[in-house]
């Protein structure tokens, strides 16, 4: 499963645009310093199983579209949207029997974005990340603006009744003179928080187990920017039962 860093694309034809009006906020133009220009793009989202290439219907839900609500497209699985190119975006997908989905992007310079939607069938050993759970500072409390992404990991729990996970917390943790004991706890402190979320909100604690990997599987062994920091500040969950 590529993570949010790692894209590839789909050969499609275009559908015609379904004119999504929303109100935008232009993040990305508030970070570069940039005017917004108006620009309006498409992205056409394409879902289908990894495994067989072939289409499956899914609700998909898109953060990024309005300011203030996440959109759900219910039983999809090719469609095309209007977007502005200013807008951080996050595409997730929570089905039965799939792997949790997300991805987050900025949308390509052109006319089209295509966004594939590649969903994995649930096996033991399967691993992703559940993009937007962020934490406050070097602690270990969940961020409030977590909530979102902790409720779709909850919802995807419960539509897959019978999977068991281990919750893998990461940290950014380059500088060497810290020591890796300091990262392992903060990296298990943090896995803990997620899985103490979950079972407050319902998943019989059986069904969790959560360990930490330190530093030692940063996405940016050297970054240089806050996204890459923040990036390397992730939470991954992996498939333990069926």
């Amino acid at each position: 499963m590529k993570s949010i860093f790692n894209f590839f694309f789909v050969a499609a034809l275009l559908a015609p645009a379904l004119g999504s009006h929303a109100q935008f906020v232009q993040d990305k133009a508030i970070r570069s310093g940039e005017p917004d220009d108006g620009r309006i793009q498409l992205m056409q989202i394409e879902v289908f199983d990894n495994s067989t290439r072939q289409g499956v219907p899914a609700n998909i839900l898109i953060k990024g579209l309005n300011p203030r609500i996440t959109t759900e497209l219910k039983n999809i699985t090719d469609t095309t949207l209007e977007i502005k190119n200013y807008r951080l975006y996050t595409v997730s997908c929570v089905k039965p029997g799939y792997m949790y989905f997300a991805h987050k992007f900025w949308p390509d310079e052109s006319k089209v974005h295509v966004e594939p939607v590649p969903l994995i069938p649930l096996a033991v050993g399967a691993k992703c990340d559940i993009l937007d759970i962020t934490f406050l500072g070097d602690e270990t409390e969940i961020y409030h603006k977590s909530t979102p992404a902790l409720n779709e990991l909850l919802q995807w729990l419960d539509v897959n009744p019978n999977v068991k996970i281990c919750i893998i917390g990461h940290v950014n943790g380059p500088d060497k003179k810290i020591g890796d004991n300091y990262y392992m706890k903060a990296s298990e402190k943090r896995a803990e928080a997620v899985m103490d979320y979950l079972v407050d909100h319902g998943v019989a604690a059986e069904r969790i187990s959560a360990r930490g990997a330190g530093n030692k599987e940063m996405i940016f062994p050297d970054p240089q920017t806050d996204w890459q920091t923040d990036a390397n500040r992730r939470v991954e969950i992996e498939v333990t039962g069926l």
